[in-house]
Order: C-alpha cells, then structure tokens, then sequence
C-alpha cells in the first residue's frame, strides 16, 4: 500500500477555489494542479493510499481503463517535483469525494504544472531570512543607521 506526505521541510501547499497550488520555498517555483489533480492530492495528503484513490477513481462513470496509468504518472510527477515523500504503511479511506462530473470535465486528466514567474517575487519574502538558531531577526542596521532612533524603537518594544 503506498501513501505520501507532504514534503514539509520545502513545501507549503494550500487549496484555494477548488485549485492545488504548491509552493517551493528554496526555489520560489510554485505548481498548480486542475479540479481532478486538486481532489486526489488532498485525499493523499489526508492519508489516502494510492490503492484506495484508484478504486475511488475507477469506480466513477466514464473512467479511463488507463486511471491506474495516468494515476501512476501523476504521483511519479510529484515526487519529481519533490513535492511529496513516501509515508507510512497505514492508508486512511479516501475522504474528499471524487465527483464524476468534476472528473469527466478534466478528461479523467490529472494534471500538475509548475511556474516560475513568480520566483523572484518568493525568493524576495523575508521568511528566507529565518535561521534555524535566532528565527527571523533582520539587521536592524540594515533597517536603520541612526543608533539613537534604533534605541529609541528598541525601547519602545521593550515596554
């Protein structure tokens, strides 16, 4: 039975209007994923195993006799991506229902896209500044030269 988790220590992932997006944090690429793609990422990121998202997938009307190819070929593609890692043994039920109009309107296709145009933009986010020993503290040099208005801020903070 294979599962997977979310690659935590890179990515972030969030589920906005029926749409998967992933972010990279160490590159700033980011990738989408269509309606179908969007549904079976969630069950497997809920713990679903592969086994049980095809038995899901296949039991839909109109189903592919290829879903367990193209199923194959989108978690090979995540893992690629480094997106998801091997999880545990234990599979959970699928859980977030596969709809076949849903299904059907993507062509059975589950499809996951990276970008890039916004890779400078991410990269620029100051939450790459955090160390893993002080977190995030920017330089307050860098953030002002006068040291009597630096102490005067500081000061302020403290009470």
């Amino acid at each position: 039975m294979s599962t997977y988790v979310l690659n935590e220590a890179k990515m972030f992932s969030d589920i906005a209007d029926g749409i998967a997006i992933v972010i990279n944090s160490e590159t700033g690429i980011y990738y989408g994923m269509n309606g179908l793609a969007t549904v079976v990422f969630d069950n497997l990121m809920n713990g679903a195993s592969t086994e049980a998202v095809l038995a899901a997938l296949t039991s839909l009307p109109g189903a592919p006799a290829d879903m367990d190819e193209r199923l194959k070929a989108f978690v090979d593609k995540l893992k690629s991506y480094e997106i998801v890692l091997d999880g545990s043994a234990d599979g959970a039920d699928v859980t977030v229902e596969l709809e076949a109009g849903a299904a059907q309107a993507d062509d059975f296709a589950l499809l996951v896209e990276e970008y890039n145009d916004a890779q400078e933009l991410l990269l620029a986010d100051p939450i790459h500044e955090v160390k893993e020993d002080t977190g995030w503290q920017p330089d307050k040099g860098a953030l002002e030269t006068d040291e009597e208005v630096v102490k005067a801020k500081e000061a302020k903070i403290e009470h």
